[in-house]
Parts: structure tokens; C-alpha cells; sequence
């Protein structure tokens, strides 16, 4: 049996404590919670928060487009919508999803305007909030929404509508990264810099094959999926007592990835 795991308990003082705070009970899809009013008042505490939010929820991508370098950096969040939706709109959403064989379906397949109108009508209330905070922190700056992009079918028959905010354009690239960015020491901040750099290096002109070749292998050096050798490196950091640190095959393993041949 393996004991080198962190393991934490919850008593019901914590438990009272954060129903205090006001911290909802349950699934946040279903709770749907605001953000903590302070974060109206802090500008700090709110780009704490947008920091969190990008390491937790949000991705960063980089591509080429028509030999030029083109940078996304985005973060989603969900809603449960199967209380707003009639029991007919219920059974074509579950119709769709078995067409499909599988439990998410892209909004775009949803043909009744109806359900796509309940859909708009719900977004997630954090997302919402955190683009008026976005406005009214950076006047002046024209600023995307957010968009509901896909459905999910729970296996307890829950319909949870995702929406998802992208920063497309170079000056607000450069906003995101320059003033908040993902939370310092993890994979998702280094990977953010390391492709936000070679972007910075290439955009705006038309790409040399080399170019191109460069910036595939920035991307295959910055995988999305975080690589084993550097959660080694993190664990030898952060608990030099462990022994099996440095095995790099046994943490493949634990983190369930197929071994090199």
C-alpha cells in the first residue's frame, strides 16, 4: 500500500466556518455562486482571483494561422440549466447527446432556438461578474464575453450548459499576461510565459517555414498534459524526503500515463 499521499480532514467547525463565510453547499454548477464582494473593492484580491482562475479553469493555445502566429488565452465555467428547461427540451438535449455517443454536444448542434435562448438567458453568474469587474478595472478597453459553447449530460441526468471567455487580440494578450497571468511555481504559469514569449517574438509578421518550425517545437517543449519529469523536479523541491522523488517511471505510473518505449 502506497503512504506517501497528503491526506487532510474536515471537521464540522470547518464545515460551520465556511457556510459562515458564505461559502454554498454542493456543486458550484448547481449553487451557481457570486464572486466575494471585497473583490469589487481590491484590486489585488481580484487579480489574485483571475490568477486562480486561469491556473484552475483556463488554458492557454498557440497556433498558426495563414503563416501567422495567433495566441488564445481563455477559462470556462458551467451552469446546471435542467431546472430552467421543460421536460420536452430535456428529451431532445438527451436525443442529441445519444446520437452523438457521447455527453457533450457542441451548442451548435442544438437546432431549437428556445433551448439555445434558455442557454443564453443563464450564464454562470461568476463569469458574468468577473466581466464587469474586467470593465471596471480597465476602462477604455473593449473587452470580449462570455459564450456558451457546449452542453454536458451528468450520468445523474443533470444538463450543465459551459461558457467560455477568450482573449484573442494582442493588446489584451499582453493585458492578461503582463497584469495577472497564472498563479507563480506551476506548470500552466511556465508554459503560459514560455509560448506567450514566442508569440510576442513572431506576431505580426507572415512566418519563414523555419519560423514555423520553431514555433512547433516551442509547443512540443510546453505540452498542455504536464510533463512527468517536471512534477519529479517539483517533488524534490517541495518534499526532498520523499524517496521515490526521483523516480520518474513510478510517477508516470501513479499519474496513470502509458510508459515510453
Amino acid at each position: 500500500m502506497e503512504t506517501y499521499a497528503l491526506v487532510l480532514y474536515a471537521s464540522s467547525v470547518l464545515a460551520r466556518a465556511l457556510k459562515v463565510s458564505g461559502l454554498p453547499f454542493g456543486r458550484k454548477t448547481r449553487s451557481n455562486p457570486s464572486l466575494d464582494p471585497l473583490l469589487e473593492r481590491d484590486t489585488e484580491l481580484f487579480r489574485y482571483h483571475i490568477q486562480a482562475t486561469l491556473t484552475e479553469e483556463g488554458w492557454c493555445s498557440l497556433r498558426i494561422e495563414s503563416r501567422r502566429a495567433r495566441f488564445d488565452i481563455a477559462w470556462g465555467r458551467s451552469v446546471d440549466i435542467t431546472d430552467k428547461l421543460s421536460k420536452e427540451q430535456k428529451e431532445q438535449i438527451n436525443r442529441l447527446i445519444e446520437e452523438k455517443g457521447r455527453r457533450k454536444i457542441s451548442i451548435k448542434i442544438i437546432g431549437n432556438p428556445d433551448i439555445r435562448s434558455i442557454i443564453e438567458l443563464y450564464p454562470p453568474t461568476l463569469i458574468d461578474q468577473e466581466e464587469l469587474l474586467f470593465n471596471i478595472f480597465h476602462k477604455g478597453k473593449e473587452l470580449p464575453e462570455g459564450r456558451p459553447t457546449r452542453v454536458h449530460l451528468s450520468k445523474e441526468g443533470r444538463i450543465t450548459a459551459f461558457w467560455e471567455i477568450h482573449f484573442t487580440r494582442p493588446d489584451l494578450i499582453d493585458l492578461i499576461h503582463s497584469e495577472y497571468g497564472m498563479l507563480p511555481g506551476t506548470w500552466k504559469a511556465n508554459r503560459l510565459d514560455n509560448l506567450y514569449e514566442i508569440y510576442r517574438k513572431y506576431r505580426g509578421i507572415k512566418l519563414t517555414d523555419e519560423e514555423i518550425q520553431k514555433i512547433g517545437k516551442a509547443k512540443e517543449e510546453n505540452p498542455h498534459k504536464i510533463p512527468v519529469e517536471w512534477v519529479s523536479e517539483k517533488v524534490q523541491e517541495l518534499f526532498p524526503g520523499v524517496k521515490w522523488g526521483k523516480d520518474v517511471e513510478r510517477i508516470r505510473r501513479k499519474l496513470g500515463r502509458k510508459e515510453k518505449v
